[in-house]
């Protein structure tokens, strides 16, 4: 009874057990490079940090639209007299005491257009803000199609070495049944358990780069991935969708010129400098200002002696001496324009030069895979001879574990090429300036 009861036991709890790992892979969330890429916008710490200096920049336009605002003041002063001066008995009589109160109002009517390229100004100030967004997020999206394509390349070098186990340990078997037969020497059970020790420690190396894979794609997406993840595997797909795409050199050096943030920093910085040079050369106008005064003033509260003016203010600062310093600022800012005009053209010559790197790339990745794929089918037909031959007597242990090691060789070299030529899909997007998701339906 106690022997049915524990048989009862063992059984629910292995039972138990097989249930919690299927469930705990169940729950497993797998994303596409396109989720990752969207979670890495949301929630990427440097992203939200450049939107907030966006959102400042935005305000310094704020304030400059209230620059066209009446500007209002209002003066309240209370002072005492040792004696009354003349001018002030009108006001006063013979108390020492002096109530002052004004209230005034400026209005801007005529600047020359100072204040609408400040604007302008602070606009440009954004939208340097605004490429350095694109930059991060075309950073992000490379880093993000880099991480997920050797993440796929560690979840199949993990296949490929369980295969590979499988296989061995098949072989074992094999060897094994044979020793035991007197076929063979107990050497070939031992050659073939040392392979297979050999190839637990590679899978052990494989499944731990996994994790650290995982690791860094979930710190590029803002930590939001959780601890149990994975990724859609659409390699062959993506392999299908690209391997006989072409590209022309001219159209994608067309459209880095057009859309590369690199390119729209620097040009966004020659308008920067040239709105700051007509800023200087504005130093030559004046500004005109309407103003209105109330006041009054007495001894006592309530006091009389209401008055008022109105009139016009012209603002003038004189280009002579110190006044004159304003020319060397819009020569400065010249200068710094023909400056970013020499580096946008390095740039452009820079990333021209890396396009046509990358598609050379691409041409080598191609043409070295059909060879890899003709080596991976004879490895494969060579370890069925050698099954074969040794399963009749006719081969030896060692003929069977090089053709086991050739073959799993030369999967890894495979899938190595074919994520390579992916990643270099990657690095084309990054290239031309792309900030979206490096493999687009």
């Amino acid at each position: 009874m106690k022997s049915k009861l524990s048989h009862w036991l063992l059984i629910a709890i292995t039972f138990l057990f097989f249930t919690m790992q299927v469930l705990s892979q169940s729950d497993e969330k797998e994303y596409t490079i396109d989720e990752l890429v969207n979670l890495a916008f949301q929630n990427n710490p440097l992203l939200k940090a450049n939107e907030k200096n966006i959102l400042a920049g935005m305000k310094q336009i704020d304030y400059l639209d209230k620059n066209y605002l009446p500007h209002i003041f209002f003066d309240l002063n209370f002072s005492r007299w040792d004696w009354v001066p003349t001018n002030k008995r009108l006001y006063l009589g013979n108390s020492l005491n002096d109530l002052y109160a004004d209230f005034r109002i400026n209005q801007l009517i005529y600047d020359w257009s100072k204040n609408s390229l400040q604007k302008d100004y602070a606009d440009k100030t954004v939208e340097i803000d605004r490429n350095f967004t694109r930059k991060l997020k075309q950073a992000f999206s490379y880093s993000i199609a880099k991480s997920y394509l050797e993440l796929l390349k560690a979840k199949r070098t993990v296949q490929i070495q369980e295969e590979a186990i499988n296989q061995l340990r098949e072989h074992l078997k094999n060897a094994e049944a044979l020793y035991s037969i007197g076929k063979v020497s107990n050497l070939d059970v031992i050659k073939a358990q040392v392979q297979i020790e050999v190839a637990l420690d590679e899978l052990a190396k494989a499944k731990n780069q996994l994790g650290v894979l995982k690791n860094n794609l979930n710190e590029v997406c803002g930590n939001t991935l959780g601890d149990s993840f994975s990724v859609v595997d659409n390699i062959d797909e993506l392999w299908n969708q690209y391997s006989n795409k072409s590209y022309s050199i001219e159209e994608l050096k067309n459209l880095l010129v057009i859309s590369h943030p690199e390119l729209d920093n620097i040009r966004t910085q020659k308008e920067l400098r040239s709105k700051e040079a007509e800023l200087f050369n504005k130093e030559y106008f004046p500004n005109f200002y309407a103003f209105g005064i109330t006041n009054v003033e007495g001894s006592q509260i309530p006091m009389g002696n209401f008055n008022w003016n109105v009139g016009l203010t012209m603002s003038y600062s004189i280009p002579i001496f110190k006044g004159s310093n304003f020319q060397e600022k819009v020569e400065q800012s010249e200068i710094r324009i023909e400056a970013l005009q020499e580096n946008e053209k390095s740039t452009t010559q820079q990333l021209e030069t890396n396009v046509k790197n990358t598609l050379l790339k691409l041409e080598d990745f191609k043409s070295r895979l059909s060879g890899t794929q003709k080596i991976v089918k004879l490895a494969e037909e060579s370890l069925t001879t050698a099954n074969l031959k040794y399963n009749i007597g006719r081969g030896n242990s060692l003929d069977v574990l090089d053709a086991e090691t050739v073959l799993t060789t030369a999967r890894l070299n495979l899938n190595q090429i074919v994520i390579d030529f992916l990643a270099t899909i990657a690095e084309l997007n990054y290239n031309i300036g792309s900030d979206e998701t490096a493999f687009k339906k």
